[in-house]
Order: structure tokens, then sequence, then C-alpha cells
């Protein structure tokens, strides 16, 4: 099977569109849909399923990718072995605010794993700000957020999305309530406006950031209520759920994506050796969630 239509199958996998997955492989567009054609009739199976301008994976799509990165990942190996490659620059490394003190820890040492002299170099910014620098190649690899069931990168954990108040202010018994929420380009953003007001609830938007760490501030500090990732939260807080009056929120998908034409540290092997080391390092942890929502297994390509 030919490896550069397998390498750019990934891509649309890690990347979710196929327009920035033909940027990233330096294709057009439409060169990129014909490899993904000439993938199909390879197969002899339909890998993509197509919504209007929505474009997921098949059941066949998703099988495929296990194996495509199996086969890319012995090839880089193989490679890598034989050049015996050093390099001396720091890998650039992309995390959402919100997961840098619980999640990046994680991700640092589970690279030093594998290369232990290597350096880092590290941007906080909002996913939709990582996504374009990972795509410009200004990062070799990034932490997102996702939609539970998305495509996109490979899957690290599921976080459930939950309510937060300060247990000394009590600023969820207020009406209207006070919201502090991420801007408007996170995801938690419009879910826990459409959960409150579907709800009933009078609500007012305090303030937004784009800073996980203000927002953490601000509920501590009796400004009020906030919708998060449940791994954003720390012991200073209280979680609220039905039993509170709060609506259940949707959960969110942390994902890795990689640039292996950044850095030449970076392959598929160290993507994979990193979700086992998160695997590993958050199985153990039981948080307390809403009662309504039940850890579902994920379904994406990962």
């Amino acid at each position: 099977m030919d490896a550069d239509l397998l390498r750019s199958f990934v891509s649309f996998a890690e990347c979710g569109s196929f327009n920035r997955a033909a940027d990233r492989v330096g294709r057009t567009p439409s060169a990129f849909s014909m490899q993904m054609k000439r993938l199909e009739e390879t197969v002899g199976q339909k890998l993509f399923s197509r919504e209007g301008r929505n474009v997921t994976l098949t059941n066949d799509g998703i099988t495929l990718v296990g194996y495509a990165r199996r086969i890319l990942s012995l090839q880089d190996e193989a490679r890598e072995s034989i050049r015996g490659e050093t390099v001396s620059r720091p890998v650039r490394i992309g995390c959402p605010d919100d997961y840098a003190e619980k999640i990046l820890p994680v991700i640092l040492r589970a690279i030093r794993d594998i290369h232990p002299g290597v350096q880092f170099f590290i941007s906080i910014n909002p996913t939709i700000i990582l996504r374009r620098m990972l795509d410009q190649g200004e990062l070799d690899l990034t932490l997102i957020s996702r939609s539970e069931k998305g495509e996109e990168g490979y899957f690290l954990r599921r976080e459930a999305g939950v309510w937060a108040t300060s247990p000394q202010h009590q600023q969820h018994l207020n009406t209207p309530l006070p919201l502090v929420l991420p801007a408007e380009d996170c995801k938690f953003h419009a879910w826990a406006i459409d959960a409150i007001s579907k709800s009933g609830r009078a609500f007012q938007l305090l303030a937004t950031t784009r800073q996980a760490a203000s927002l953490l501030h601000l509920v501590r500090d009796g400004l009020g209520v906030a919708a998060l990732a449940a791994i954003t939260v720390n012991d200073s807080l209280q979680i609220l759920d039905h039993r509170d009056g709060f609506p259940p929120l949707p959960a969110v998908g942390i994902a890795l994506l990689i640039n292996e034409a950044a850095h030449p540290l970076i392959n598929r092997q160290l993507a994979s050796h990193i979700q086992l080391r998160v695997s590993d390092a958050f199985e153990p942890a039981k948080t307390r969630l809403p009662d309504s929502m039940t850890p579902n297994p994920d379904i994406s390509a990962q």
C-alpha cells in the first residue's frame, strides 16, 4: 500500500478536514481528494462519509487509520535507526491554558522517556490559535480541545464539562446567576449559555477570558460561576450538578496533533507513547462528576 497515500489519509484523521490535511502534506485540495479516491479504490471500501461539507471517517476508515499509523510508525522507526539523528533545537509544544497544570507535565515526561536530552519551548494559547500555529509550522505538536466524538488527532482522554463555584461565596445561589466563562471561541462558552437558557434560569454574563487561570481566580474570589472541563477545576472550587439545580454540560475530547515535517524527533511512535502515558497517569483518578453523566467509550479514529 502506497505510503504517501497512507500519510495523507492519516493527516486527514489528525486534521479533521480535507483542506487542512492537503495544506499539511503540501498538496492542492483537488490533488488530495484524488489521493483519497485512489486509496478507497485500493482497499475496495468506502473510507469517508459526507454530509454536506462535513466529511468524517466510516467504520472501515477508522479501522484503516489504526493500521496506517502502525505501518508509518515502523517506517519512521527504521529511518531513524539508520540515520541515528540528533537534534539540537527544542521541541515546540502548544497547550491550551486549561491543560497546562495537569496534562502538559505528563506530555513532557513522556517525550523525555524516549528522548532524555530534549529541550522544550512551550506556547500557551487557545485551541483555535494552536491549530493555526501547527499548520504554519510554528509548533511540532500541540494539545487541543475537540468534540468528544471527533476524529482529529490522537485521542488522549475525555473530560466532562462541569459547573464550578466558590464554596465560600455560594454565587450559584444568586439570581440572576452570575457567569464567568471562557471566550466565545471556546466550546464551553456556547454550551453554558445554551444549557442555562434552556433551563429557564435568569443569568448575567459577568466576564469572559481566554486564560483558565484568570477564570479560576474570578470564581474563587466569588465573582461568579464558571463552565469548564473537569480537569481544570482545582480543590478550591466546588463542582455543581443537577442536585444543585444545574443542567448537564457536554464532554470535551482532549487530543494531540503532531507535525511530523517540523521536527525529526516527532512521529507517530512518540504520539502513541504519549497516549499510553496520559492513560496511565489519569486512569486511577476519580473525579466527582454529575450523576447524570456516564463516560462513554471514545469512538474516534484513535
